[in-house]
């Protein structure tokens, strides 16, 4: 009998050499029904015209603009669901996986009904016996998450699956139903917390997440932002105000509010973080939660 149907959804942003070393490892896979989908969202057409070289055998897509990481997913996702998928997984173009990792997930998926979301452990690529989280948790009163085993040695944590909150972008499995429940990843964030939000609505909708720790692949993405300029600086801070107006209620919303300018100050302090993070939150708040900020993106891209 055959294994269900997994589409792979993978989203260059030129960086053609990760994804190809990313797909290498996607070739040697255990898992024996699988279809690769890459969505091309590069400034030029030139990784493209390699991945259609290289990759023939894989669908390989082209995006018109950049609308940012769900927008780019969701291409490749409704492919997917047009094309027949049973699962779908969801994977950073900068990761390389375990032979095993998906023939893992998908047997827990299958076993337990209950569960709607399922990653692996992610592991740092350069320190591969380290963790950089296996799932998540998220507090709707401070937006701050907690990456769960972050830092451990792999060897030394519980091998037993974790319910969390979200799992993170650079990997997860997602049932078919889910998407057809609550809908596709949401695009307003351009960049951070779409991932958080998508899992926190399936959670809402009653589905477990879940990590299934004796997954395991291995991620290059910093786990922290080391600079305090630019894209990824702006929309994380900006994202977490977003984040909490879209997905709490009114008492955990005036809990945050206080909270996020008492930190700042604490930041800017302690860690000499610059007087923009005040005007990042600020942002977030005045910022419409239903749309993309696209004049925003376009100071950077």
């Amino acid at each position: 009998m055959n294994n269900p149907k997994v589409f792979i959804i993978i989203l260059n942003f030129n960086s053609f050499e990760d994804t190809k070393e990313c797909l290498i490892s996607l070739e040697d896979i255990s898992y024996n029904n699988y279809e690769i989908v890459v969505v091309d969202n590069s400034n030029s057409e030139e990784d493209y015209k390699k991945l259609k070289s290289k990759f023939s055998k894989h669908n390989i897509i082209r995006t018109d603009q950049n609308l940012g990481y769900a927008n780019g997913n969701n291409i490749g996702i409704k492919f997917a669901l047009e094309h027949g998928a049973e699962y779908i997984c969801i994977l950073n173009a900068d990761v390389v996986v375990e032979k095993d990792f998906l023939k893992i997930i998908v047997d827990k998926l299958k076993n337990d009904k209950a569960i709607g979301i399922a990653g692996p452990c992610i592991c740092e690529y350069n320190k591969r016996e380290l963790v950089q989280c296996a799932g998540a948790n998220i507090s709707l009163y401070t937006g701050l998450t907690k990456r769960l085993y972050r830092g451990y040695k792999y060897e030394e944590i519980e091998k037993e699956n974790k319910l969390v909150d979200f799992l993170g972008g650079a990997c997860f499995v997602c049932r078919r139903e889910v998407f057809e429940k609550i809908g596709l990843i949401p695009e307003i964030y351009f960049l951070f917390f779409e991932e958080t939000e998508f899992c926190i609505k399936a959670k809402k909708a009653g589905y477990k997440l879940t990590c299934v720790t004796n997954s395991k692949i291995y991620h290059k993405g910093s786990s922290t932002i080391s600079r305090f300029s630019g894209l990824s600086y702006y929309f994380l801070n900006r994202n977490r105000v977003v984040f909490i107006k879209r997905n709490s209620n009114l008492f955990q919303k005036i809990i945050f509010s206080m909270y996020i300018f008492i930190e700042a100050i604490g930041r800017i302090i302690i860690r000499r973080e610059p007087f923009s993070l005040i005007k990042n939150f600020i942002s977030g708040f005045k910022a419409d939660r239903n749309s993309i900020d696209i004049a925003s993106v376009n100071k950077f891209v």
